[in-house]
């Protein structure tokens, strides 16, 4: 009880929903209004034409439009007709208020009260009005990973995840991130999901046939939107996103491997990547190495072979480094190195 209130305080507070949700609910409201007021007009005249081929009175136009309305909402303005049909219509029009009232009623009551109906709700507001966004279909630890760094990128994100339970949904929820329920397979998800306007999509399940079938799918909704996809064993991961055009193939052991590697050799390692030749390069943060003291930025890199990316001076922010910077004592350096240069880092101490 006390996570459905805690589920309900977070959507209550989700910024600038409200908009949208007044607009959501105007948006479904016209086509029951229209049905409404189409109905009283129809029913108006089949009365009045009823009761003209009877030979009863008949009032103005206004006056019986008036009372059918009235009528719809059980407050009868008008005395009973005599014609059958006229009659049957007077009967049926306070049945038909009940129908449409109650259910006007239960929807607009479930998407309010019911916390799983507003959730959905939510998303879906959220997802109709993004354009040019990513789509991440999977939240395991890569798939929350992922959207954490698009977040802090202030990139637009909508995740797919097949369930609640064992999953990061929450998470990416309170990061203000819309999560659609089901199987990412289904075409109209990810229609939902928006990949028609969407600009990438990250498959990033911990089945690698799902993600397969996801990029094949996104692709054929969307020829122009980027796909990557995780896959485990990398050598598959090359071939498959050779045979089929995909963006970008990964598989997270293989991106892991070498940078756990590295850390285990060297201090200071934040990352690792690779060129499109296969070439490892590490980014890493140092101390200034002794044998740079004194040196300009542009000898220690033909030092390395690498490049000084920045430089933080008397523990202060990092500032981007100019060949012509001279290197002091207790600076920290941010560099882009080859990984079979590292060595030279520690050797100039």
């Amino acid at each position: 009880m006390k996570r459905k209130e805690k589920d309900l305080d977070q959507f209550s507070n989700v910024p600038a929903v409200s908009s949208p949700v007044f607009w959501y609910f105007v948006r479904k409201m016209i086509p029951w209004l229209v049905a409404v007021a189409g109905y009283i007009v129809i029913a108006t005249m089949i009365v009045r034409w009823d009761m003209a081929r009877h030979g009863e009175p008949l009032p103005e136009f206004g006056v019986d439009l008036y009372g059918i309305y009235m009528q719809l909402f059980f407050e009868p303005t008008e005395p009973l007709p005599h014609a059958l049909i006229a009659r049957i219509v007077f009967w049926v029009t306070p049945i038909l208020g009940v129908g449409l009232v109650a259910r006007g009623l239960l929807r607009v009551g479930a998407s309010v009260f019911d916390v799983e109906e507003r959730r959905r709700l939510w998303a879906k507001i959220m997802t109709d009005r993004m354009k040019d966004h990513i789509i991440v279909c999977g939240l395991g630890h890569v798939g929350i990973r992922v959207i954490e760094a698009l977040r802090k990128l202030e990139g637009d994100v909508v995740a797919i995840e097949r369930t609640e339970a064992d999953s990061f949904a929450t998470s990416a929820e309170k990061l203000g991130v819309p999560v659609l329920y089901g199987d990412a397979r289904r075409d109209d998800l990810l229609i939902e999901a928006g990949v028609r306007q969407a600009r990438a999509v990250v498959c990033a399940t911990d089945d690698d046939l799902t993600n397969l079938e996801v990029a094949i799918d996104a692709r054929r909704e969307n020829p122009k939107i980027r796909v990557i996809m995780r896959v485990y064993d990398q050598r598959v991961a090359g071939k498959i996103g050779s045979a089929l055009d995909l963006d970008e193939t990964f598989s997270p052991a293989a991106l892991a491997g070498p940078l756990v590697a590295l850390q285990a050799l060297e201090k200071g390692v934040r990352a690792v990547y690779r060129l499109a030749n296969g070439d490892l390069r590490v980014d890493m943060e140092v101390h200034a190495p002794a044998g740079w003291w004194g040196k300009k930025v542009a000898t220690c890199e033909d030092m390395i072979d690498g490049r000084i990316v920045a430089i933080s001076r008397k523990g202060g922010p990092m500032n981007r480094a100019r060949h012509g910077d001279e290197i002091e004592k207790g600076d920290v350096l941010s560099l882009d190195v080859p990984a079979s240069n590292v060595s030279r880092v520690r050797a100039a101490n």
